[in-house]
C-alpha cells in the first residue's frame, strides 16, 4: 500500500519494519512488482526507493 499510495514516510516505516521482521530484499522487490502489476502508477520508482531503504536499514 505504501508503494501504491506513493507515501515516502509510510514506505520508510513499512520497509524498515519488514526487514526487522525478517523480510528479504527479494520479498520487498516482489511486493514492488505486485504493486506495479496492479497499476500503481509510480510503483517502480518508489520500489527502487524501498530497496534503497532496505539496504540502509
Amino acid at each position: 500500500m505504501a508503494i501504491s499510495s506513493q507515501c515516502p514516510y509510510c514506505l520508510e516505516v513499512h520497509v524498515t519494519q519488514a526487514k526487522k521482521a525478517g523480510a528479504s530484499k527479494a520479498q520487498i522487490a516482489e511486493a514492488v512488482m505486485v504493486a506495479a502489476g496492479l497499476g500503481a502508477g509510480a510503483a517502480v520508482t518508489h520500489g527502487t526507493m524501498a530497496v534503497r531503504i532496505f539496504d540502509e536499514a
